[in-house]
């Protein structure tokens, strides 16, 4: 999901982009790759790039908002429920993730939810890694359907913008519908706030979290795209092993760097 700010030259839509073009088995993925563009601007540059953007207007149930709810989250929840309720299965990304490797054998088919959690920024809640699976089944839907029913009669809560926060506070609503979920390894699923080593080895994503504004997830998200092009040609030269230091992030934040 995009908009204007996040779909423009030198945007994170280009990095993101690039990342399926460079990344080992991902540029098949583009041909199933659909971009959410949230106005006109965005929809506008990203059909100059990609073939699969669509406006959320398409879905036949209205986006239900107020000011006190976010835009993005809700109409990300409203989508999952339409697709899951067609029958499609989908893995959801956000738009400053980077996709280094085809993630599809960390997920689990018999779930109806795998995805990466760990700590937040914050310490309290729960961080996703930006991807995660969903199941399209009676369960999934059952549960959604709740999570939207709670968004009807309680407007003014606030919205939860992490997937792992809320099935963590909803965990009586998670057993009620037997809405099965797996985590997956957080080293599979990278981000900002914790990064090692061997990030680039072992991530399949990595996410620009742990980031106050769009200009430095650029910056950095660059940075990152340029050291796995590296990597990846000095792999290719059988120099994979030799010790490559991260040289990111450096606008944005670390939480913990080991």
């Amino acid at each position: 999901m995009v908009d204007e700010s996040m779909a423009s030259p030198g945007s994170i839509l280009d990095i993101l982009l690039q990342s399926f073009k460079s990344g080992e088995g991902t540029e098949r993925l583009l041909n199933h790759l659909v971009i959410i563009s949230m106005d006109p601007q965005a929809f506008e540059y990203c059909s100059s790039l990609h073939p699969y953007c669509i406006h959320p207007s398409i879905f036949p149930r209205p986006i239900m908002t107020t000011p006190d709810h976010n835009l993005f989250t809700w109409t990300r929840n409203d989508v999952l429920y339409e697709v899951i309720r067609l029958g499609y299965n989908i893995i959801f990304t956000d738009a400053d993730v980077l996709w280094l490797r085809s993630p599809f054998i960390n997920f689990h088919a018999a779930s109806e939810l795998t995805i990466s959690c760990s700590d937040g920024q914050s310490g309290s809640d729960l961080q996703d890694g930006g991807i995660f699976f969903l199941k399209a089944s009676e369960n999934s839907l059952e549960f959604f359907k709740y999570w939207k029913l709670t968004k009807f009669l309680h407007p003014n809560n606030p919205a939860e913008e992490s997937l792992c926060t809320t099935v963590s506070v909803m965990q009586d609503a998670v057993s009620r519908y037997s809405f099965d979920v797996q985590l997956a390894n957080t080293s599979s699923f990278g981000d900002f706030c914790q990064l090692n080593m061997n990030t680039l080895r072992e991530a399949y994503t990595i996410q620009a979290n742990c980031c106050d504004d769009l200009k430095s997830k650029v910056h950095d998200l660059r940075i990152v795209l340029d050291d796995w092009i590296r990597f990846r040609k000095r792999a290719s030269e059988g120099n994979a092993l030799d010790k490559m230091d991260l040289r990111w992030p450096q606008k944005c934040s670390i939480r913990n760097y080991t």
